[in-house]
């Protein structure tokens, strides 16, 4: 039997949250739809968010998370290795700390709630 798959990739397109997105207040929530690992082996999510969030001038309902030091830090302190498919995220950037070294970017840190079904 023949089969044939089609993609595009806008349907794939989701920006990271990237340190710049992140003031103190902002927040998000959405599901993880994926799981992949960035060029440093690092692993990332996409998450299908509730509310869209502006990014760059546009609106996005599906963003990438997980390259943020503050962010693995959250998931650590909530005894959580590794989020998964389904997992519903609550994330609020509670304070932005400035960097310690010369080079070194702030880091956003956050307030995570995790619900696992």
């Amino acid at each position: 039997m023949t089969q044939v798959f089609v993609g595009r990739t806008a349907d794939a397109e989701a920006p990271f949250l990237s340190g710049a997105f992140w003031k103190p207040g902002i927040s998000v929530k959405g599901t993880v739809s994926k799981l992949f690992e960035d060029k440093e082996k690092r692993m990332c999510y996409v998450l299908d968010l509730e509310k869209p969030v502006e990014i760059d001038g546009a609106e996005w309902d599906r963003v990438s998370l997980g390259n943020l030091a503050g962010f693995v830090m959250a998931l650590s302190a909530a005894k959580i290795e590794r989020l998964r498919v389904r997992d519903v995220l609550e994330l609020e950037c509670e304070d932005v700390k400035a960097p310690t070294k010369e080079g070194y970017s702030p880091r956003p840190n956050f307030n995570l709630k995790l619900t696992r079904a």
